[in-house]
């Protein structure tokens, strides 16, 4: 008899089965129940020098257009004999170099690839790019994501956190946010304008029109919960974790040392960043 899909794969979908998701971490969905849906992640021994690599690349893909590496490298040689590249780039910060707001970008940025791996669904804009702030936080949804092919099949809205050691605080913070009910979208319009300032006026036009659907409660809507903290953060999440929300499920992801793997990734970034503006 064939087993019945999870309501963890309904939601968000299979746990990656290629790519560096399946290498890098091994997963669980507990047991569900009805005020309870946990997805568990733990790093795969030897690993982690390759999720840092991956992870730098992110970084780079999430906060710089490519458009811009372009610019700068065409600015190089009047860059570096004027200024020096890394004071330019300091100048410039076009990578966060706060501890804290490293470790909440490389959380969402992780929730972001995980779910495009695991599901059908795909990030229609970059938004960190657009953070007029790069020392701060950026305001809205953290992970926004659709199905570019039918935009009202389903819409998955992620919310990210990082903690060096996990408690009971930051799980109540998310449960908070999407165990009670689900939460709706804020961003779409945020997505949509940014969208056709690119000149991609027809599906800001489509995102436009979605919104309102989804303020109509048409739209299926998928919370996710992400949490990245030690090695203790399942357990915590739970002792801790208790939803009302049947679309919303919590992702834990517990490694030893996660601010290692975070601040790495990023000085990592860095020198990816300085190295592409130098080549030729």
């Amino acid at each position: 008899m064939e087993k019945s899909e999870s309501i963890h794969c309904k939601l968000i979908g299979q746990h990656p089965k290629a790519s560096l998701f399946a290498e890098w971490l091994t997963h669980e969905d507990i047991a569900a129940s009805a005020n309870k849906i946990h997805r568990t992640l733990t790093e795969n021994e030897g690993m982690r020098e390759f999720a840092i690599e991956q992870i730098s690349d992110w970084i780079l893909k999430h906060h710089i257009a490519d458009s811009t590496l372009g610019r700068l490298k065409r600015k190089r040689e009047n860059i570096i004999k004027k200024y020096g590249l890394d004071e330019y780039l300091n100048q410039q910060q076009m990578l966060p170099a706060a501890e804290k707001t490293m470790r909440g970008n490389g959380a969402e940025i992780i929730l972001a690839e995980y779910l495009q791996e695991s599901s059908p669904l795909e990030i229609l804009l970059y938004k960190l790019r657009y953070n007029p702030n790069v020392s701060q936080s950026i305001k809205g949804d953290d992970v926004l994501l659709f199905n570019k092919e039918n935009l009202y099949e389903q819409i998955i809205l992620g919310e990210s956190k990082f903690r060096k050691t996990p408690g009971t605080a930051v799980v109540k913070d998310i449960t908070d946010e999407f165990g009670k009910k689900l939460k709706l979208p804020l961003s779409i319009l945020f997505v949509a304008h940014r969208l056709g300032e690119l000149g991609n006026e027809e599906l800001a036009d489509e995102l436009e029109e979605l919104n309102i659907e989804v303020k109509h409660g048409k739209v299926p809507v998928v919370n996710v919960g992400f949490l990245l903290s030690n090695h203790n953060t399942r357990s915590n999440v739970e002792k801790n974790l208790y939803s009302e929300n049947p679309n919303f499920i919590f992702i834990s992801l517990g490694i030893d040392q996660p601010e290692e793997l975070i601040s790495r990734s990023f000085t990592l970034a860095n020198d990816k960043l300085k190295r592409g503006i130098e080549d030729e």
